[in-house]
């Protein structure tokens, strides 16, 4: 795990980003990004993924486009952030609230995760895959399990495509910041539309996300 800091304080925030060659830049990249957008302190801890449909899908679910359905390792990544990660950053900065970040599929993985553990304090989760099969039923059923801040966005042409499962993204979404507003653990949500698709933008959207949880 590559930590990128620009804390002088001791309770300056920590973003944890999982990235893989072909969703993302150099994290060096994804700071300067960041910082691009806020002044405060802050840490971006980043960890290698090697099998993004698979560690970031909670469940199995088939494939909805091209032929790689999504393996369903999402808990043993969350295990790995609940064990190894959280504890090398608590390590060094003792004092820091922890969020997740993701983008897409990750995204809807650091929103799960916030029902499925109380290690973090919230999570960035922008473009989110809330069309992933059965979502809307998990949710319906869940609550988020400890206090948290949670950022979410959406481009507002994502739901304008031809493939009917991910068009359901933008109802499911919005389903979703409802939920989060009746949540009682949710202490603070943030909520914005992007202009442009899915592919528009990915870094600026994660990197204004964070941004808000900072200030």
């Amino acid at each position: 795990m590559n930590i990128l800091s620009t804390q002088t304080s001791a309770n300056a925030p920590v973003f944890i980003w999982g990235l893989d060659k072909p969703h993302g830049e150099t994290a060096e990249s994804l700071f300067k990004e960041v910082k691009a957008f806020t002044d405060m302190d802050f840490s971006l801890a980043v960890f290698d993924v090697t099998d993004w449909n698979a560690q970031f899908s909670p469940w199995y679910a088939p494939a909805v486009f091209g032929k790689d359905d999504f393996g369903g390792k999402g808990r043993e990544t969350l295990h790995f952030l609940e064990n190894e990660c959280f504890s090398e950053i608590k390590s060094r900065f003792p004092e820091s609230n922890i969020f997740l970040t993701g983008y897409s599929l990750a995204g809807l993985f650091s929103l799960w995760a916030l029902y499925e553990s109380d290690t973090f304090n919230g999570a960035v989760c922008c473009s989110s895959s809330l069309w992933f099969d059965k979502w809307d039923e998990y949710v319906s059923s869940h609550s988020i399990k400890s206090p948290s801040k949670i950022y979410m966005s959406l481009g507002d042409r994502e739901e304008k495509t031809k493939n009917k499962i991910m068009a359901k993204v933008g109802d499911r979404t919005r389903i979703q910041v409802e939920l989060l507003k009746d949540d009682s653990n949710v202490e603070k949500l943030y909520f914005e539309w992007n202009e442009g698709g899915h592919f528009d933008e990915p870094r600026k959207r994660v990197a204004k996300g964070i941004a808000r949880i900072i200030g």
